[in-house]
């Protein structure tokens, strides 16, 4: 089994929450064993979550993205999307709410690059722009923190790059 290795004051993602720095490694009891957990402080609303160290990377904890990574996600940004809605439109919204919350950066700004670009042409639903929110806010605060810019200036470049190809 893969184990997760992430270090005391390293910059992380969490899916439900987003980008956390780990604070400390903290044994906690769990019925009749000891567990080793990560305390990831999530900066943006100041909750501690702690995850298992055992189960670190089946809930979706990952470091943040780097350099090569960050052109991919650009380049995903700025790709046209191949998403056609069809279906109901709650089936539609359950699974990008799936897809966003498994907190993949790809994964998460195509989502945030399809729902930008119906809002522009089509407007969105309540639920569609309450997971653009979302996503967008996960997508800008990662961009912001690995790139060291602002939260605008992270916002300004997911914009450039979705706009590339409109």
């Amino acid at each position: 089994m893969k184990r997760a290795d992430f270090q005391v004051g390293q910059d992380v993602f969490y899916p439900t929450a987003g980008v956390g720095v780990i604070e400390a490694m903290e044994e906690i009891v769990v019925g009749a064993e000891h567990e080793l957990c990560y305390v990831i402080r999530i900066p943006e609303n100041q909750i501690m979550i702690k995850v298992p160290k055992t189960k670190a990377l089946k809930n979706g904890l990952r470091p943040l993205l780097e350099g090569a990574e960050i052109r991919d996600l650009m380049r995903i940004l700025g790709e046209k999307s191949g998403v056609r809605q069809t279906g109901h439109w709650a089936d539609h919204c359950k699974d990008l709410g799936r897809r966003i919350q498994v907190g993949e950066a790809l994964v998460v700004g195509a989502a945030v690059r399809d729902l930008t670009r119906l809002k522009a042409n089509h407007g969105l639903s309540f639920e569609e722009a309450r997971l653009l929110e979302v996503a967008y806010g996960y997508l800008t605060r990662e961009v912001a923190a690995v790139e060291k810019v602002t939260l605008a200036a992270a916002g300004d470049m997911i914009r450039a790059s979705i706009a590339q190809s409109s």
